[in-house]
């Protein structure tokens, strides 16, 4: 039997599942889960690369143990974050979470000298306040540019440090807002705008193509080697290209982050379609994933972390006893992405709108899921309009694909059928890319 390890590291949480293929059907075996907590330091928020590298060698080493040697693996993360490494190969910083504030002001400062409509029409991607154009913004502004030559994004960092080669791969960076649409390579004059060049990133690889071996001393760590493969390193392009989404069809990517959208052919970057807040991001290359990001299920794990820390089962049905409230709050703003309290941000948006708040947690749980809906059927409304057509159905995968409750909410809403895609989607996508080196 022929194994292939998918790595999957999401905001939340990041697993290995240890994937084989019997009658062209791909199987996955959960060999090691972690937490993927944020590190607070002085304000800021940073990634525990430290506790994610070691995690990926103890996945290595399960596989050993059970006797399951991969063939290969390959990782996707979350986007827009990335590493600086300077002329000796370290860190220049530690590696930012995109829920920090640093990029408020960088977004403020770079729209004065680039308009956000003259970006959206370059690089096809929505101006968010966490994209890592006005991450490197910051950078630059507190002089660490100057000090780095290498930048790669999270999931080829993590490929650097097994390997020791050097790459970036084209879906991840679609997501930074640095990608000319026309050119599917870094733009010229948005790099000059953040005193860069593209010789200060890794060169990119192709889906399937084979970064490289794992170094000496990690091979004698775990007992083995095996090959690295360059995969859709971005966990939504992964996600939609293991559910099998046909181009022109609606998905909903529900995890972390709800991203509801299309597979198309090309970018749409109409200003309408800029105004109702969508992005084209790059799926297998010559597909575009046109789609809107939607705060998901981070909403409620914040809130049932900082109040009850109960299992999600217990949420769903406190959820059920609270659905005497009905007011909802727009899931799409960033004031939901790191608050201090997720209970005092949602209480402060509906004090801003003269409404009265929930006022018990099953009011906050059914609430936050009741906005999700909304705010997927008002996605789907929005695409329909731009698109000039009308769909009759949505397919839902990733981890919140389980919640039968948030589904038949959509469902009632939207009126649109639900077919249930896999929850591992992303490592089903994992894998098949994986596969690819094999052809």
């Amino acid at each position: 039997m022929k194994y292939y390890l998918a790595i999957d590291i999401g905001a939340s949480s990041g697993r290995g599942m240890l994937g084989h293929v019997e009658n062209g059907e791909i199987f996955l075996e959960e060999i090691y889960r972690f937490d993927n907590y944020l590190i607070k330091k002085n304000e800021s928020l940073f990634w525990d690369i430290a506790k994610i590298y070691n995690s990926i060698i103890l996945m290595l080493k399960k596989c050993k143990k059970i006797n399951k040697i991969p063939e290969s693996l390959g990782i996707d993360t979350f986007g827009v974050d990335y590493c600086l490494l300077d002329c000796n190969d370290q860190l220049v910083r530690n590696i930012y979470s995109y829920r920090d504030s640093r990029t408020i002001k960088a977004k403020q400062d770079f729209e004065k000298i680039m308009s956000i409509e003259n970006l959206y029409k370059i690089t096809g991607i929505y101006p968010q306040v966490f994209n890592t154009l006005y991450q490197l913004y910051d950078d630059k502004e507190k002089g660490l540019i100057n000090k780095t030559k290498t930048i790669m994004f999270l999931p080829c960092y993590l490929g650097y440090l097994l390997t020791d080669v050097k790459y970036n791969e084209l879906s991840i960076a679609s997501t930074s807002g640095l990608l000319n649409k026309d050119t599917f390579d870094y733009d010229k004059d948005i790099l000059k705008l953040l005193g860069l060049n593209k010789e200060n990133f890794a060169n990119f690889k192709n889906n399937g193509e084979l970064v490289g071996f794992l170094t000496k001393d990690i091979e004698k760590e775990v007992g083995y080697n095996l090959k690295v493969i360059n995969i859709i390193s971005h966990d939504t392009g992964t996600g939609v290209y293991g559910s099998k989404v046909e181009t022109d069809e609606l998905f909903l990517s529900s995890g972390t982050w709800s991203l509801i959208g299309l597979l198309d052919n090309s970018y749409d970057t109409r200003i309408e379609c800029y105004k109702e807040g969508f992005t084209n991001e790059l799926n297998e290359f010559g597909k575009v994933r046109f789609l809107q990001n939607i705060v998901g299920m981070l909403l409620i794990n914040t809130l049932n972390n900082e109040c009850e820390k109960l299992p999600i089962t217990e949420v769903v049905e406190g959820a059920k006893k609270g659905s005497n409230y009905k007011n909802i709050f727009d899931a799409t703003l960033p004031r939901f992405l790191a608050p201090k309290s997720m209970k005092e941000e949602i209480d402060k948006y509906f004090i801003e709108q003269n409404i009265t708040p929930p006022q018990n947690l099953n009011e906050y749980y059914y609430c936050i899921y009741n906005s999700l809906a909304h705010a997927y059927k008002k996605a789907i409304e929005n695409i329909e309009k731009l698109k000039g057509k009308t769909y009759k159905k949505i397919t839902i995968f990733g981890g919140g694909s389980k919640n039968k409750f948030l589904n038949n909410l959509t469902e009632e809403l939207t009126h649109k059928k639900i077919v249930i895609g896999p929850s591992e989607g992303s490592s089903i996508g994992n894998v098949m890319c994986q596969l690819l080196n094999k052809k």
